[in-house]
């Protein structure tokens, strides 16, 4: 009788994790994930962090990551967290005669600098190696 009702208890608990489980993912082991190196979390492809790790991602099978013991990351809030504001349009220096263009501060500006935006600076000049200003990012159509 003790083991039946331990069974019983033990089918109950297992139903209710996989409900929670399931309802909290609400996907099938099979949808596709994104898994940035060095995180513990598995992301939606929608999710700002994957935006910026660029191509140093994984795709994976949900039931792949959950195996590998990484956790599912609240995507939606960083969403929330991170409003969509143009990456572009952040400040960066340039210089005459320098094929880069600098963050603010880099030891290799002059004083003769030029302040424009991200996006019309990654198209004329390439990011200087020693200050690592932001990268442009590609506009979509």
């Amino acid at each position: 009788m003790r083991r039946r009702v331990a069974r019983v208890v033990l089918l109950i608990l297992t139903a209710c994790s996989l409900t929670a489980v399931s309802r909290a993912q609400d996907v099938s082991g099979s949808t596709m994930v994104v898994v940035i190196p060095g995180d513990h979390q598995y992301h939606q492809p929608s999710c700002p962090l994957v935006a910026k790790a660029g191509s140093h991602v994984k795709v994976m099978k949900i039931a792949g990551a959950s195996a590998q013991g990484l956790t599912a990351h609240d995507c939606e809030s960083a969403a929330i967290d991170q409003p969509n504001k143009d990456a572009n349009a952040a400040l960066v220096f340039v210089q005459a005669g320098d094929k880069r263009y600098h963050k603010a501060g880099c030891p290799k500006l002059g004083t003769n600098t030029t302040k424009v935006s991200l996006g019309e600076a990654g198209r004329k000049y390439w990011p200087c190696p020693v200050c690592k200003p932001p990268i442009r990012q590609r506009e979509k159509a």
